[in-house]
């Protein structure tokens, strides 16, 4: 029935296909590995306090090409008889010498139901923005030969950045929906003043509200063998990017596998050293800004702390009757 259901709904969403222009967010090729970032709901899904850092050097051989890293880390606890999720995002994007930041909290109320949990997650968070990262274009430089170098259009704003979601997780499947940037934070550009010389003239521009679906499910083919399809939409008023992967993992040590996208596909390998996990992932752009690039660049980085890590450990002791 699960496997059914997943089919259906992969069907369904590649119907929904769009040319992907530039926009807000920038995914990157091992998206599941971050996923929290996408959707609040999936924090403290696991029982295990989690904690992921992915750096991204997207476009390489563009001058001022944008550079990623995201930091999520999250963990669940029990109040008043029940479940909850926490969890706290960190994200930041380069462009030259132009930064934008994000830092934001999570929280996810998770119910049983059936053979796994429902989870209903908000995120709440502060952007600060030096950047309109919607504006992204490639500026050819006639001195440079056949070099491009990306521009965009600088701002400085620091607004309130709100997301919500709701997923569903079991043994072998899992579902999420959600909408980042629920508000549209509004700010003020300097339109195209790297590239123009009149400087003084602004536009209002705002962060587009994103929807995004994500969904995955764990085959066994044979031990220790496993192969995790998963799919991934996300799409704002006016373009829609569609991912789908096929990951495979060998005895929970060795992974490998490739992602296409309307954008490109990459290529990605992973494995578990001493309870670190690390993977690596190189991405060719077929359209989009990335396009003219030598492609991408990614790195993460996660590990599992057991919910009993930080508690103070019993000291042994003797009697001193028995002495």
């Amino acid at each position: 029935m699960e496997k059914r259901r997943f089919s259906f709904i992969i069907l369904l969403l590649l119907w929904s296909l769009a040319h992907l222009q530039a926009q807000w967010d920038d995914p990157p090729g091992q998206y599941w590995a971050v996923k929290g970032y996408f959707n609040p709901s999936f924090a403290g899904e696991t029982e295990a306090i989690s904690a992921t850092a992915l750096y991204r050097y997207g476009w390489t051989g563009i001058e001022n090409a944008p550079r990623q890293f995201y930091l999520t880390t999250n963990m669940p606890f029990e109040f008043f008889g029940r479940r909850h999720g926490a969890g706290l995002v960190v994200y930041n994007e380069t462009v030259g010498k132009l930064r934008n930041s994000l830092l934001a909290a999570q929280y996810s109320f998770k119910k049983e139901i059936g053979e796994g949990f429902l989870h209903i997650g908000l995120q709440a968070g502060l952007y600060d923005l030096h950047f309109d990262a919607g504006s992204k274009h490639i500026f050819e430089d006639s001195i440079q030969y056949r070099k491009g170098t990306l521009r965009v259009n600088p701002t400085e704003k620091q607004p309130i950045d709100l997301s919500a979601g709701i997923s569903w997780t079991g043994k072998a499947f899992f579902a999420g929906v959600s909408a980042t940037h629920l508000n549209q934070p509004r700010f003020y550009t300097q339109a195209d003043s790297l590239s123009a010389d009149i400087q003084s003239d602004s536009a209002r521009s705002s962060i587009p509200r994103s929807y995004n679906f994500m969904a995955g499910y764990n085959i066994h083919l044979f031990h220790p063998l496993e192969i995790q399809p998963t799919v991934w939409v996300q799409a704002n008023r006016d373009k829609t990017l569609v991912m789908a992967t096929l990951r495979m993992e060998y005895n929970k040590k060795l992974s490998g596998g490739a992602s296409w996208s309307n954008d490109g596909y990459a290529f990605f390998a992973g494995a578990v050293i001493r309870d670190i996990e690390l993977g690596y992932a190189y991405g060719s752009h077929t359209s989009g800004l990335g396009k003219n690039s030598n492609g991408s660049h990614e790195f993460y980085l996660r590990y599992n702390f057991p919910l009993d890590y930080f508690k103070p450990k019993r000291q042994s002791h003797k009697s001193i009757r028995l002495l």
